[in-house]
């Protein structure tokens, strides 16, 4: 069964490239879009096991909730077209409260290069980063098939507030980096 139907999903994509109505890059790039379309990125941090001779984060000051001594990341591919996937990185060394009242959340903001915002997005990492310690996070970020090429700016900030607070968030860090699409083949 399972063979029989993947030859009628070539023979269609066969039938389809021939005929002209549609070549399979297209259709690719059309399931990349519809399989992307209304899904937000979701960021995923693991801490990072510290290697022998490493020297452990320094200690949170008192009365402090959380700090962000390093707060980086970077873009793979740096240079991408449409109906790709880049992946951003980052790098973030953490030192935070154990209280679990404390709430930790990122938001990231996405500009054209005419400093325009396309999106902006916020997560609740407060679960995935209960500890103090070293941290790698990758947030796959879908690129539509109608993207126009050019640079692209990426913000991230990292904010803390104390759950039934009517305070603020407070900034604990921030990061910005590039991202560039090429034109279409």
């Amino acid at each position: 069964m399972k063979d029989h139907s993947r030859f009628i999903s070539l023979a269609v994509l066969t039938l389809a490239g021939l005929t002209g109505c549609a070549s399979i890059e297209n259709f690719s790039c059309d399931m990349h879009d519809t399989r992307s379309r209304g899904v937000k990125p979701f960021t995923q941090y693991q801490l990072q096991e510290p290697k022998p001779g490493q020297v452990a984060p320094r200690t949170l000051p008192t009365a402090t909730l959380a700090q962000a001594p390093t707060y980086k990341m970077e873009f793979r591919p740096r240079y991408t077209h449409p109906c790709s996937t880049l992946t951003l990185h980052k790098n973030v060394v953490l030192l935070r409260s154990v209280d679990n009242d404390v709430v930790l959340t990122e938001i990231r903001e996405m500009y054209a290069e005419d400093g325009s915002l396309i999106t902006s997005h916020s997560q609740d990492i407060s679960d995935q980063v209960r500890k103090s310690g070293a941290y790698i996070a990758t947030t796959p970020l879908p690129i539509p098939k109608a993207a126009p090429d050019g640079k692209y700016k990426v913000v991230s900030r990292l904010m803390q507030e104390r759950r039934a607070d009517r305070r603020p968030a407070v900034p604990v860090a921030r990061t910005e980096g590039y991202f560039y699409i090429l034109p279409a083949d």
